[in-house]
């Protein structure tokens, strides 16, 4: 049984969620839900701990997940950087890497697509040790995930090295640092559409370890991943599903803008990873 942590959780949005969750996995779920509101649920929905205040709620949903109580945290409706200040105290030895980050399944389903997304959502400008970090999470999720040998594009606007262009001078030294990894290819200066058509790749005549197959995009500041994310969603319909990793356990952050269909795919995504 997977067992989920809900901060924030006794709200009509989140009701929803864990009913659709129950309906559309086959694993056997269990929720507990930590709120300072009226329980909502019942005992066949969820376990619920009522809290005095938000405060309260974080300190004790996290404190559930670092007692091994749980193997997911989800946020409800409070606010993040309430959770994720609770989450990094050294006292729950949570924090399992150096940098935390977000990565994202996305699926394309006209182009039967799937792939990594990092990332669009934690880190704004990250420089070169914190890049590889980035890269070093990912790397972990494709493994959790069934990725045995994942191909991580590391995106600039082309892909020769221009000293002028920040972003490809990041890729060339995160590149350089993982040339002898063994468990993957990371690759870097590349353009989107050479890490992600074959089309492009044959029409530009381009060779390269990655050649319209990436398993994983990591993109170098959050507002070209903010942007490409959300493109994807708008134009190519992609459904998305979300986590924060580096952490023990992964942690879905949900917002009451997210549909009820992104919300299961960051909690689907989640359960890849235990």
């Amino acid at each position: 049984m997977i067992t989920v942590s809900v901060a924030g959780g006794s709200q009509p949005e989140i009701l929803t969620l864990v009913n659709e969750a129950k309906k559309r996995f086959k694993k056997e779920l269990k929720f507990v839900v930590f709120d300072t509101t009226e329980n909502i649920g019942d005992s066949d929905t969820w376990e619920y701990v009522h809290c005095e205040d938000e405060a309260e709620i974080v300190e004790k949903a996290v404190k559930y997940v670092a007692d091994g109580h749980a193997q997911i945290l989800l946020k409800g409706i409070i606010q993040t950087h309430t959770l994720l200040k609770e989450l990094l105290k050294k006292d729950y030895g949570l924090k399992t890497q150096p940098v935390l980050s977000h990565v994202a399944m996305v699926t394309i389903p006209s182009k039967d697509k799937t792939f990594l997304l990092t990332d669009c959502a934690m880190n704004i400008a990250p420089d070169t040790q914190t890049m590889i970090e980035i890269v070093e999470n990912v790397k972990t999720v494709a493994h959790k995930i069934g990725i045995t040998h994942p191909k991580i594009a590391l995106l600039s606007a082309a892909e020769n090295y221009n000293p002028k262009m920040p972003s490809s001078v990041l890729a060339t030294e995160v590149a350089s640092y993982f040339e002898k990894e063994e468990n993957a290819t990371i690759f870097g200066p590349i353009s989107f559409d050479l890490a992600m058509s074959k089309e492009a790749v044959e029409h530009k005549r381009y060779d390269g370890p990655i050649t319209g197959d990436a398993d994983v995009l990591v993109v170098p500041q959050i507002d070209a991943g903010n942007s490409l994310y959300k493109s994807l969603t708008l134009f190519a319909n992609a459904t998305v599903g979300g986590t924060i990793v580096g952490t023990k356990v992964p942690v879905v952050l949900t917002s009451r803008s997210d549909t009820t269909a992104s919300k299961l795919d960051s909690l689907e995504f989640a359960m890849k990873q235990i």
